[in-house]
């Protein structure tokens, strides 16, 4: 039990100090995105970059990098982000499609253009992928 712990708190230290990875498709014609950009984009608010149709991938809510990702990008609580959602359904609005591995955010990459998401900078150094932007997990 108590290795359960070490290996969890000192999970959530090191993501913590760490970055996530905003990568794209090699389809979509950026090389660079902003923040502002990127939280309307995963907030169903933009829809199109440089006439390019977009598709924001996230995680399930337990993924610590989708926690980092609301943090720091969306700037919103998990409990602000259920009631945007809720609201936002009912006017025609759709929150990211999930995902449950990196893996399948990786073969969407791959296989389906304009996807848009993020990862840790592990996976975007191994899996040669295209950076538009990294940010720190506080």
């Amino acid at each position: 039990m108590k290795s359960l712990l070490f290996a969890l708190l000192f999970g959530v230290q090191l993501l913590s100090a760490a970055e996530i990875y905003i990568v794209a498709s090699r389809t979509l014609p950026l090389q660079h995105i902003s923040r502002s950009t990127l939280k309307a984009i995963f907030l169903d608010k933009k829809h199109l970059i440089s006439g390019h149709k977009v598709l924001p991938i996230n995680y399930t809510f337990t993924d610590p990098l989708r926690s980092c990702f609301e943090k720091n990008v969306l700037k919103k609580s998990r409990r602000a982000l259920e009631r945007y959602w809720l609201r936002a359904h009912y006017n025609g609005k759709r929150a990211p499609k999930v995902v449950k591995s990196k893996a399948a955010l990786l073969a969407y990459l791959q296989k389906v253009p304009g996807t848009i998401g993020y990862v840790d900078s592990k996976t975007a150094r191994s899996a040669s992928l295209k950076v538009l932007l990294r940010i720190p997990c506080d």
